[in-house]
């Protein structure tokens, strides 16, 4: 697999690859196609055909006996007409099911591979690629990939059939048509490079627009807009936005229109030559009548034919271009989640080692050599500054990232050596940033289905977490909708009870370790104080780390561990670290103010 930033397969192995996905999905899909290919290659030729015999068997004095088998043919070419339709219709509905197939995978696909590859790198790069390019309706290549190469190949039968007619006519005219499509072609390519030239710039218009529509619909803006006057900035902004796409696509449109008037004028020479040639031999009597109307036909189909095989070649190109970067993205490699899990690993209370660690952003150094050790049942607060290299450690930790050296231990085990599913089992995370779906209490506190959930084990972790009152008293139960997102009865919680339930959903887990990484950030120092001491009452026989560059978890802690640009500067307790006068007891001093009743 390629992972440039733009990855590149050959035209014929993604046609390949998505008609096995689309067999393989839906088997039926091959008889349907079957029906089409017969349809669209053999129909227009016989269209061709029934003007020239029924003026044929005129002039032969035969129309009561032509007329009967025109009639006949008619109802059988009707027929057929019908049932390429109605195939027609089927195709096109699974075709649009295997589309939709198609996105969840690429979305399922994206919660297997390797963390890092969503939040940065030329992966997360094609994944995105992958993404815009499906969300394009007809348009989009999960769709185009399975239409454009059928069509191509009926197109060519349709190509060699009506050949073979006008070879009788000329063979020269067909060579001066073929090499006439030929630059028309050439002319499609240049089309296509200079859509292809701005398809950054596009995405990035894309990407600007989609933000102002969701700033305007987003709830959580609404008060920003009002209070701070902002309506006018913000149609500013949007207005610079539009004009800037106007230019865009006057520039794209300047391009089309001048390569559509080349392909208009090539087009009227092709047919112009080839019709006035037609002309002259019948005036010449080289042909009879009912030959000019089959090799009228003919070269009408002829042409029509050229220019959709170009048409086809050229957009299957840039299609191609846009499957890639899906295949690229089905091709990322997943985490390992198969495999047996050593009994140490279990053991309670867990002890965590990082030996010898470094680990980088690309060219962008986080950790060189670190190390550190966690006790078992320690409580640990890891404070520091922003982007001292704090929530990185968390991902290492928790096996998200991978560090380019060094190992990370639990339990004297290296993490890289474990399936992630069970090594993700072991930890219970509040991160700084967690999600509340849109669907039951039960489920965003399991991760599961409502049937799957434990309904005493979640109203315990509610009430250790100090809201099972509050729920009961406003009729919230398991089964109750959260966020106002899909219902607008759904529930919605405060700042302080939103840490309270991810304290629950933390409790449900269970995990051996509780990591909290700086989950009440949002929150006053005194809320945050009280919060930090429900953790502590649950962290109880477990190792603990708390990550903050905020001062409340200091006095629950057993260690301090003040970071700095990714090393440990300072370690000891509050007191020791106080003495010592360094970085923490200066944050400590601007922040003291804010602990008064701690």
């Amino acid at each position: 697999m390629n992972t440039d930033s733009q990855p590149h397969y050959p035209i014929l192995s993604n046609i390949v690859y998505f008609y096995k996905y689309a067999y393989r999905e839906y088997p039926q899909l091959a008889l349907y196609h079957l029906i089409l290919f017969a349809g669209d290659s053999l129909l227009p030729f016989f269209d061709i055909l029934m003007p020239g015999i029924v003026l044929q068997m005129a002039e032969q004095g035969n129309l009561i006996k032509g007329l009967g088998i025109i009639a006949a043919a008619g109802l059988i070419l009707l027929l057929f007409h019908s049932i390429v339709k109605q195939f027609t219709w089927k195709t096109y509905f699974w075709e649009n099911t295997l589309r939709v197939l198609l996105i969840g995978d690429a979305v399922l696909k994206g919660t297997k591979c390797l963390y890092k590859y969503v939040e940065y790198g030329e992966e997360k790069k094609i994944s995105r690629h992958a993404y815009q390019n499906m969300l394009q309706g007809d348009s989009g290549f999960n769709y185009q990939m399975l239409r454009l190469p059928r069509e191509l190949t009926a197109h060519l039968i349709c190509f060699f059939l009506y050949s073979t007619v006008l070879s009788i006519l000329s063979p020269w005219m067909i060579l001066l048509m073929l090499v006439l499509s030929i630059i028309n072609y050439g002319i499609l390519r240049l089309r296509n490079y200079w859509e292809l030239s701005l398809k950054e710039q596009f995405a990035q218009s894309n990407r600007e627009i989609d933000y102002l529509n969701k700033t305007f619909q987003n709830t959580q803006m609404a008060k920003d807009i009002r209070v701070f006057s902002m309506n006018h900035w913000l149609m500013t902004f949007r207005k610079s936005i539009f004009h800037k796409r106007l230019q865009l696509e006057k520039k794209n449109n300047r391009k089309r229109i001048l390569t559509d008037f080349m392909q208009q004028t090539l087009t009227l020479l092709r047919n112009g030559l080839a019709y006035g040639y037609l002309i002259y031999a019948v005036l010449q009597g080289e042909i009879s009548m009912a030959g000019f109307l089959v090799y009228f036909g003919a070269i009408t189909g002829f042409s029509d034919f050229v220019t959709k095989i170009v048409s086809i070649c050229s957009s299957l190109k840039l299609q191609n271009v846009k499957a890639s970067y899906f295949r690229a993205h089905m091709e990322l490699p997943e985490i390992h989640t198969e495999g047996e899990i050593p009994p140490d690993l279990l053991k309670q209370p867990a002890e965590i080692e990082f030996l010898d660690v470094s680990f980088s952003y690309g060219d962008q150094k986080v950790y060189e050599h670190f190390n550190l050790k966690i006790h078992p049942g320690e409580k640990v607060a890891l404070l520091g500054t922003n982007g001292a290299g704090k929530t990185t450690l968390v991902k290492l930790l928790c096996g998200l990232y991978e560090p380019d050296e060094g190992k990370i231990l639990i339990n004297g085990i290296d993490i890289a050596t474990l399936p992630k599913k069970e090594l993700y089992h072991l930890f219970s995370v509040v991160f700084q940033e967690s999600t509340v779906l849109p669907y039951p209490v039960g489920c965003n506190l399991s991760y599961r289905r409502l049937s799957e959930t434990d309904e005493d084990k979640a109203w315990s972790a509610l009430r250790q977490a100090g809201l099972e009152s509050v729920f009961r008293e406003k009729g919230v139960g398991l089964d109750t909708f959260m966020t106002n997102t899909s219902f607008e009865d759904g529930l919605t919680l405060s700042g302080g009870q939103l840490q309270r339930f991810l304290l629950a959903r933390a409790l449900y887990k269970n995990g051996n370790i509780l990591i909290l990484d700086e989950p009440t950030s949002a929150l006053d120092p005194i809320a945050e104080s009280e919060i930090y001491q429900e953790y502590v009452d649950i962290s109880q026989g477990r190792t603990s780390l708390f990550i903050s560059h905020r001062l409340a978890s200091t006095k629950f802690s057993d260690r301090i561990l003040f970071m700095e640009h990714g090393k440990v500067t300072e370690e000891g307790t509050h007191d020791e670290l106080m003495a010592l006068g360094g970085s923490y007891a200066h944050m400590f001093e601007v922040q003291s103010h804010y602990y008064t009743q701690m």
